[in-house]
């Protein structure tokens, strides 16, 4: 306002004198298109991808080690923290890779689909009645610290001690710890768990002191690297064996999005979504953004922050401020049919090479296995569209969009189209028995025994009369005759959060 009050002061002085004064008021230009919306895409795309393609890891690094042992070469197995079942001084120290791991996961079945939309509504609505975000925040900060240790800090330390010490010399242990299971500490582990929950402190900090931190680059970097790890954590430890559980939980989460962001501003006081309202932390600052730039303490200029749990990138030349939002729940839920893709994919690759399958060098062999194509890729290229789908409609129409509306459809109905070409629609229906037998030849045992039997030959492999016919159908002369197709601001509507 003074410069308000200096502007008037010189058009009084003028009047007084009888002076023409010419008076021209300027706009401060904006981007015709917020440039942020591609990246947030791009970083949505790029986290589905490689979540789910490290949820298959473990199927990928057996098959590593079968092709090696035929070709002459040792088979390494990974050995991390922990593994006192072993002879550290007989197995060089390696990496120990968590993603895909049998351990500590969890197979979702149709009830599980049931409790995500009664846990998800009751998440959402006390948070939108009791406004509880700072503690979100610190819950969501620490929880996260330690998806930051497993997916960067750990490996990163673990191949900087392989590096400087050698492969044949393991870390010292440091100590023991009963409690909770969590047997020996080394040097590397403790190295990882200090600057990951660092991390997670400091972001905590800046927080809560800083206003409208969203703004900070160390704040959204540091949460757009905590929600990836979070997915790819996420991924590799809630697993889909079937796309009968993954019809049920995304089609669950695909009418839950769309009542909460299309149907609550019908049922609230002021027409307000519960999803928006929520993703912002209250809604956004009800004065001016103009005015917000000059008087950012003004009690209307306060709130708006994006909760921590999605993605954020500030808008790209924007004065006013505000960022791009993608709810960390538009990645994950889509996310766990591309991982069951990649997983699928991958199974059926090392099932087909421990059947006698093409690799390196047995090119006579026929791969029981090997035909057929991928679901992974297709099912990428499936979610970049839907995920574009939404956020050229945010613009479009002007209003919040449910991504899932958008990303469901593409995802699913793409996995469906493409098990219907490739006649294996059934056994993705009821659960593959490829992922049973994979399970099988990497941890020696399955639920059902009678499934399949393997005997003490790392290249030999017995499948019932199911598991024959299922890979059969993958064969190249079935498959040859298929060929696969395949932000928000203050004062702009978000995506999606969940």
């Amino acid at each position: 306002m003074e410069q308000a009050s200096t502007l008037f002061e010189l058009m009084d002085q003028a009047e007084a004198s009888e002076t023409l004064v010419d008076m021209v008021l300027y706009q401060r230009q904006r981007p015709s298109y917020n440039a942020a919306s591609i990246v947030i895409w791009a970083l949505g795309v790029f986290v589905a991808a490689v979540a789910a393609y490290l949820s298959a890891a473990d199927y990928r690094e057996a098959k590593h080690n079968v092709s090696r042992e035929r070709d002459g070469g040792p088979a390494y197995t990974s050995v991390g923290s922990g593994d006192e079942n072993r002879q550290l001084a007989e197995v060089p120290y390696r990496v120990q890779s968590s993603f895909g791991s049998q351990e500590e996961s969890l197979d979702l079945e149709v009830h599980h689909a049931l409790g995500f939309i009664v846990m998800a509504s009751t998440g959402l609505l006390v948070l939108f009645f009791l406004k509880i975000y700072n503690i979100v925040k610190v819950m969501y900060a620490f929880g996260c610290a330690g998806a930051v240790v497993q997916v960067i800090f750990y490996p990163l330390y673990a191949h900087a001690w392989i590096y400087m010490a050698g492969p044949n010399v393991h870390p010292k242990t440091i100590c023991t710890l009963q409690c909770l299971d969590i047997g020996r500490l080394n040097v590397v582990d403790i190295l990882a768990t200090v600057s990951g929950y660092s991390v997670g402190l400091a972001w905590i900090i800046v927080a809560f002191v800083v206003d409208h931190p969203e703004s900070n680059a160390f704040f959204w970097v540091a949460q757009d690297v905590f929600g990836a790890c979070m997915c790819i954590t996420f991924l590799s430890t809630i697993k889909l064996n079937s796309i009968k559980v993954a019809s049920a939980l995304l089609i669950v989460a695909f009418l839950y999005d769309i009542f909460f962001v299309f149907v609550t501003p019908l049922l609230t006081k002021g027409g307000e979504s519960i999803m928006i309202n929520v993703a912002t932390s209250g809604g956004p600052p009800k004065a001016d953004p103009s005015w917000c730039e000059k008087y950012p303490h003004d009690t209307d200029c306060l709130g708006g922050d994006p909760l921590p749990m999605l993605f954020t990138i500030p808008r790209i030349g924007d004065y006013q401020g505000g960022a791009s939002l993608l709810g960390l729940g538009d990645i994950v839920l889509p996310g766990l049919l591309l991982s069951f893709a990649a997983r699928f994919d991958a199974a059926k690759s090392l099932v087909g090479l421990m059947g006698g399958g093409n690799h390196g060098n047995h090119a006579g062999r026929t791969s029981c296995c090997s035909g057929g194509g991928g679901y992974y890729g297709p099912l990428v290229v499936a979610y970049a569209v839907g995920l574009m789908m939404a956020n050229m409609a945010v613009y479009l129409m002007n209003m919040g969009q449910p991504a899932l509306l958008y990303l469901v459809p593409c995802c699913l109905g793409t996995m469906a189209f493409l098990g219907w070409r490739r006649n294996e629609l059934d056994q993705l229906w009821h659960g593959p028995k490829l992922l049973t037998t994979a399970d099988s030849i990497l941890y020696g045992n399955t639920n059902d025994p009678n499934e399949e039997t393997r005997d003490d030959s790392p290249n030999s492999l017995i499948l019932d009369t199911d598991t024959t016919t299922e890979m059969a159908a993958a064969t190249p002369a079935d498959s040859a005759k298929d060929s696969p197709t395949g932000d928000t601001s203050r004062n702009e509507p978000l995506l999606n959060v969940l």
